[in-house]
């Protein structure tokens, strides 16, 4: 299952968008736990804290970055946010946005952001659509950057 699924299926069991992209990545992560992902992401839900900002999905995909590519240096900083920039300029120009507010008036264009079927009416409001396919889309954007940066097994 990809990590876009993986993404999808948390969100749609209930989590928050920044929940649901970090969690997406919990394999990835060498010894932190999921439970404590899901609490550190659970405040940057709706823009944090449905203030509708910085879009929770990206923030996720920042949570997921920083425990794959992190520094602790002030040396290695700004090669972090160079790296960390690249991967929101991706999704900025999928969706021409990181804020949520921007985002949420849009319709998202399901031909970049496949997704395995159509998004019912029931499910565009159970699921808060068009979020559903910003967590699929930054989960998309980083499993790429990962495929990228990452040895192959």
């Amino acid at each position: 299952m990809s990590c876009a699924d993986k993404a999808e299926n948390l969100f749609r069991g209930g989590l928050n968008c920044a929940q649901a992209v970090s969690g997406a990545f919990c394999e990835f992560y060498n010894g932190t736990s999921e439970e404590h992902i899901l609490d550190l992401a659970s405040p940057f839900g709706g823009g944090f804290a449905r203030k509708r900002e910085l879009c929770g999905a990206v923030s996720g995909m920042g949570i997921a970055f920083g425990i794959l590519f992190g520094t602790h240096t002030a040396d290695e900083k700004m090669k972090t946010y160079e790296n960390a920039a690249e991967l929101t300029d991706r999704f900025i120009s999928r969706y021409e946005s990181i804020i949520c507010s921007e985002l949420l008036e849009k319709t998202p264009d399901a031909s970049i952001t496949p997704r395995n079927k159509p998004i019912s009416e029931f499910e565009k409001k159970e699921y808060h659509w068009p979020c559903i396919d910003y967590v699929r889309g930054a989960a998309q954007l980083l499993e790429q950057y990962l495929s990228e940066r990452l040895p192959a097994e």
